[in-house]
């Protein structure tokens, strides 16, 4: 499949409430979302991953595991807008459910690395 065909089908399996998501991608998207918008929960974190895929966000796949490739495949979208800048979403289609696995600012934003050495 390619990427637009995984596009449909995790918009579709969240549409149709096949999904889950891991402790901390709930705890991480909570706390983003709460600073972002005052609302959160584990719905509106689908909500806005469900908006990202529909706006069609640069997604791209990766090979998880160790060695790579070693776990299922994963798709990932860094989005910027809302006030959130390098935000980074991991996405997983198994056993028929999309899993949200990261929901997190990335290591590699420039804002996380300022406040770091600020601190």
């Amino acid at each position: 499949m390619n990427l637009e065909d995984i596009r449909s089908e995790l918009i579709d399996l969240f549409e149709n409430d096949d999904w889950r998501i891991t402790n901390k991608a709930e705890r991480d998207g909570k706390e983003i979302l709460s600073l972002v918008t005052g609302f959160a929960s584990q719905f509106a974190i689908v909500e806005f991953v469900t908006d990202c895929l529909k706006q069609s966000e640069p997604m791209h796949e990766i090979q998880r595991g160790e060695p790579p490739g070693s776990r299922s495949v994963g798709y990932v979208m860094n989005v910027c807008k809302r006030g959130m800048d390098d935000l980074y979403i991991e996405l997983v289609i198994e056993d028929d459910l999309a899993w949200i696995i990261s929901f997190h600012i990335s290591k590699h934003s420039k804002r996380k690395r300022e406040t770091r050495q600020n601190e």
